[in-house]
C-alpha cells in the first residue's frame, strides 16, 4: 500500500496497535515513537495473556477464563508459573484477554501506541481485539525473526536450568519439539491470519510495514508509518535517549517486565537509533529448525510483503 496524506496528529489522539513476530525490531520502534508527547506505550499485554493461558494450561490441563473476577486464584498461580519462566513479578489482575481489552479501551491518554505479537491473538480470543484502534502489522523475513527468536529463547531458558537432554545443546534444540510456547504457525501464520481478519472485519486497508525497510530508511519509513496512523513526526524521533527510564512508565503485566527480560529485549532497551540491518543468514549454515520453520511460513510473509507500506515518489 501506499503512504497516506501527512495528518499532524495534534487535533485528536490516536490509537494504534502494532502486531508483530518477535525479533522484528518492534521494541525499538516503540521505544522510539514514545518520545511523541502525550504518548502511553502498552507492551505485549495479550502476549502475557497467552502465555499464562498456555503455562495454567501445561500445569492444570484445564482452560484458564478470560475474566478475573471471580476467578482470582487462578490468575494467580498464572502469574506464579509465569514468575518461574520469567524471573520478574506479573501481576494476576493484568493477565485475563477481558481486562487488557478494557484498559486499552479506557485509556485517557492522546496517543496509545500497544505492541504485541500476532500470535497472541489467535482466532479463539478475536473478540478481545480493542475497539477504536488503528491496526498495523509489522513483519520481517522468516530466516531473520526465527534465527534470532532461537537465539534469544535458547539463552532465556538454558540460563535458567530449564533445558534438558538434546535441548540442552544448542545445536541440537529444536523450537517446535522444545519450546512449548513456539505457536504451530511459527508466530507468522497467527499473524497472516490476523491481518485477514482486521482486513476483512475492521479495516480493509491496514498498514503493513517490513522491520528491515524500516532499517535500511529509518527517516523515510518512520514518517511514512507516523503519517499513516495519524501520529505527529518530527526528524528528532530518529534518534532517542539511550537510557531505560522512559521503558518504566511502559504497561505491561509486570511493573519491571520490560527491564528483567534482557535476553528477548536488552538490545532494544539500549538502542539510541535505528541500525543498518546485518547481514542477511546464510541457510546453508543454519539449524534445521530454523529453514524448516522458514519455509513453511514464507508463503504467508510474502504475501504480507506485497501490502507493505511504499513511499511515495
Amino acid at each position: 500500500m501506499s503512504a497516506k496524506p501527512p495528518t499532524t496528529g495534534t487535533e485528536k489522539g490516536n490509537k494504534v496497535m502494532m502486531w508483530c513476530v518477535p525479533r522484528s525490531i518492534s521494541s525499538a520502534f516503540v521505544k522510539c515513537l514514545s518520545a511523541i508527547s502525550h504518548t502511553e506505550v502498552w507492551f505485549e499485554p495479550y502476549t502475557f495473556s497467552n502465555l499464562g493461558r498456555i503455562e495454567y494450561k501445561h500445569h492444570t490441563n484445564e482452560d484458564i477464563p478470560t475474566e478475573y473476577d471471580g476467578n482470582e486464584k487462578a490468575f494467580q498461580k498464572a502469574a506464579t508459573l509465569l514468575e518461574i519462566m520469567a524471573h520478574t513479578k506479573f501481576e494476576p489482575e493484568r493477565l485475563p484477554y477481558a481486562s487488557v481489552k478494557r484498559g486499552l479501551e479506557m485509556s485517557a491518554s492522546k496517543n496509545v501506541i500497544a505492541k504485541d505479537m500476532g500470535s497472541a491473538l489467535t482466532e479463539n480470543y478475536y473478540q478481545f481485539i480493542p475497539d477504536g484502534f488503528k491496526h498495523t502489522f509489522l513483519i520481517r523475513h522468516p530466516l531473520r525473526y526465527i534465527l534470532s527468536y532461537r537465539k534469544a529463547v535458547y539463552k532465556h531458558f538454558s540460563g535458567l536450568g530449564q533445558l534438558t537432554g538434546e535441548a540442552a545443546d544448542e545445536k541440537k534444540y529444536d523450537l517446535e519439539r522444545d519450546d512449548k510456547f513456539f505457536p504451530p504457525g511459527c508466530c507468522m501464520k497467527e499473524l497472516y491470519d490476523l491481518w485477514q481478519y482486521v482486513r476483512e472485519n475492521i479495516d480493509s486497508d491496514p498498514i503493513v510495514i517490513d522491520a528491515d525497510d524500516l532499517l535500511t530508511k529509518p527517516a523515510e519509513y518512520l514518517k511514512a508509518y507516523c503519517e499513516a496512523v495519524g501520529l505527529p513526526y518530527s526528524e528528532s524521533l530518529l534518534e532517542w535517549d539511550a537510557s531505560t527510564d522512559s521503558l518504566k512508565s511502559w504497561k505491561a503485566a509486570g511493573d519491571n517486565l520490560v527491564l528483567d527480560a534482557v535476553n528477548f529485549f536488552g538490545r532494544a532497551m539500549r538502542s539510541s537509533q535505528f541500525s543498518a540491518p546485518s547481514k542477511f543468514p546464510d541457510r546453508d549454515h543454519l539449524t534445521p529448525d530454523v529453514v524448516r520453520c522458514s519455509d513453511r511460513v514464507m508463503k504467508y510473509y510474502e504475501e504480507m510483503y506485497r501490502h507493505k507500506l511504499v513511499l511515495l515518489k
